[in-house]
């Protein structure tokens, strides 16, 4: 019997491959993990609705952990089972601190139920990148006067986008700026122009998320594997009992990791079931 009980699983860059498709190899993969008896929970940096497609795809039926550990939701009935929301004088600062450095912001609230999932003021000074995710997620989002007054719900999630060499001098100022009050991740998805920061509760981790639904499966830290690619991924990476970094992931990830697997594009996801359940 492997000593492995349960299997974290970014998507973006790790169960999707470079060109944002759910390849059969993989899909298969996770299916039989989870009839070999392994519990297969997905740990993502995606919106909700956004990530429960993939798991109806792959049978998977357990709670997703999303915008990147500060959101999770029981997919059977889209019922929240945690949450890490950004807290208002933290919300306060990181909307001044964006201003102060001329982007635009988007704010995301758990508000599934209601069609829509996050938000943009209507005077924002949009560009291309935001216009390419807004016109990508058309239907999902409304326009509103302020973020800061006139949302239905608490900001689980804030994202802006541009240029890598922009951002990532950017994050560094607001890194300083805004301390350990919230997550920075400069991130990129394949479905998207550019590349984004996304700032979360600094309380929200995917690992500390993760870590509010073990004891419920009566299953260990050690006892997990958490596979991932991105900045977001470290957490788990570094704290599971196995820790597999993709072959596609940057140098600081592998450096959390315990090993690497193929890239996402070489079936890197399946190829670490397979071992996991040939050594079971």
């Amino acid at each position: 019997m492997s000593r492995y009980k349960l299997l974290a699983m970014d998507i973006d860059g790790t169960l999707v491959d470079s060109r944002a498709e759910f390849r059969p190899a993989a899909r298969e993969a996770l299916r039989r993990a989870v009839d070999a008896g392994l519990r297969v929970v997905l740990c993502t940096g995606r919106r909700y609705r956004t990530a429960v497609p993939i798991a109806q795809e792959a049978g998977i039926a357990l709670p997703i952990i999303c915008h990147s550990g500060a959101l999770v939701k029981n997919t059977a009935t889209h019922a929240t089972v945690y949450a890490q929301p950004l807290a208002g004088e933290t919300l306060e600062l990181l909307m001044a601190s964006l201003a102060d450095l001329g982007l635009t912001p988007l704010a995301f609230t758990d508000t599934y139920e209601h069609g829509t999932d996050f938000y943009v003021e209507r005077d924002a000074t949009l560009t291309r990148y935001h216009e390419d995710y807004l016109v990508k997620n058309a239907g999902w989002y409304a326009a509103v006067g302020s973020l800061r007054r006139d949302l239905p719900a608490p900001v689980i999630q804030v994202c802006t986008f541009g240029e890598l060499n922009e951002l990532r001098e950017r994050q560094a100022q607001l890194r300083q700026r805004l301390g350990g009050l919230t997550t920075c991740h400069l991130l990129h998805s394949a479905k998207y122009l550019g590349n984004f920061l996304e700032f979360q509760s600094g309380s929200a981790s995917k690992w500390a998320a993760l870590c509010s639904l073990l004891d419920s499966y009566g299953i260990a830290p050690d006892e997990v594997v958490a596979i991932g690619d991105d900045e977001n991924d470290i957490s788990m990476l570094r704290a599971a009992g196995l820790g597999v970094a993709m072959g596609n992931a940057a140098p600081a990830v592998k450096s959390a990791a315990h090993v690497v697997a193929p890239s996402n594009d070489d079936d890197g996801v399946a190829r670490v079931i397979d071992k996991l359940l040939q050594d079971a």
